[in-house]
C-alpha cells in the first residue's frame, strides 16, 4: 500500500543546524502514529519539513510515492494534510463559526463527511460557544477548535502536534475521546503527546526520536516490552 506521505532518509533543520539525521516515516491510509521523543528531538521540526515550511537539506518527502520537492505547503495539505499545530493557531478575532467555515472544502476524493453540524455534534461545546471570538475560549476550547478546523478539511491525514498539552484533565480525556473517534472513521492520525500512556494506547506503531534519529519504529507492545528503552528515551518506566 503507497504510503499518502513519506519521509525517506530525511535531513532538514535550520539554517546551518542540522536537527533531523536520515529520518524513515511512512503514514499509510487509516493508520495512527505516535510519534515521540523527549523535548528537543526533532518531533516538530519532521512535521515541518513533512509539510514543506522548512527545507529538506537531504533525502526525500514523498506524497502518494511522488517526490514532493519543490511543493509548496498549500499544494501540500490540498492533497489531504491538516495539522493541528502546537500552540493551536485559531484565528482570535473571528468567532468559532468564522474558524470552522474559513477552513471548510470538500476531501480530495470531493467527500463532504465532515461538515460544521458533525464537527459541532462532536463538540457540543463549540455549539454552546459559536458566535464567541477565538480569543474569549478557554484553553481546553480552543484546542477543540483547532481539531475541528482541521476536520473541516475532510483530511486523509490528521497531525496533532502536542494534542493535550497545558488542558485540564477532563479536557484531555475529551481530546483523546475525538482522537479515538477520528481513528475509527478511517482518518490516518500522527499524534505527538508528552502523554505516553494515552499515545501508547491509540497507536498502530510508534515512532521515537531521539536527537533528529529514529530509534525505534514499531508497534506499542514491542516498545513497551523494553523497559530500558522506555525509560532511556522517554523518560517513563513501562507498566
Amino acid at each position: 500500500m503507497t504510503a499518502i506521505l513519506e519521509a525517506r532518509g530525511l535531513h532538514a533543520g535550520y539554517g546551518a543546524a542540522t536537527v533531523l539525521r536520515g529520518v524513515d516515516l511512512a503514514i499509510h491510509p487509516g493508520e495512527t502514529i505516535g510519534l515521540m521523543g523527549r523535548n528537543g528531538m526533532g518531533k516538530t521540526t519532521l512535521i515541518r519539513a513533512l509539510l514543506g515550511q522548512i527545507p529538506a537539506s537531504g533525502g526525500q518527502v514523498l506524497l502518494d510515492g511522488a517526490d514532493a520537492a519543490g511543493q509548496t505547503v498549500f499544494r501540500r495539505v490540498r492533497r489531504g494534510i491538516a495539522v493541528v499545530p502546537e500552540g493551536r493557531g485559531i484565528f482570535a478575532t473571528l468567532s468559532v463559526r468564522e474558524n470552522l467555515r474559513l477552513a471548510e472544502r470538500p476531501g480530495i476524493d470531493g467527500a463532504r463527511d465532515w461538515t460544521e453540524a458533525r464537527v459541532l455534534d462532536l463538540f457540543p461545546r463549540l455549539g454552546q460557544r459559536i458566535d464567541n471570538g477565538g480569543n474569549q475560549l478557554s484553553g481546553g476550547e480552543q484546542q477543540m477548535l483547532a481539531i475541528g478546523r482541521a476536520l473541516m478539511t475532510n483530511p486523509r491525514v490528521l497531525i496533532l502536534d502536542e494534542a493535550t498539552e497545558g488542558l485540564a484533565p477532563l479536557i484531555r480525556d475529551e481530546i483523546w475521546r475525538v482522537i479515538r473517534l477520528v481513528r475509527a472513521a478511517g482518518i490516518a492520525a500522527v499524534v505527538v503527546d508528552k502523554t505516553v500512556a494515552a499515545v501508547l494506547s491509540l497507536a498502530d506503531r510508534v515512532v521515537v526520536l531521539v536527537k533528529g534519529e529514529v530509534v525505534f519504529s514499531g508497534p506499542p507492545a514491542d516498545l513497551t516490552r523494553d523497559a530500558a528503552a522506555m525509560h532511556r528515551h522517554l523518560g517513563v518506566d513501562a507498566g
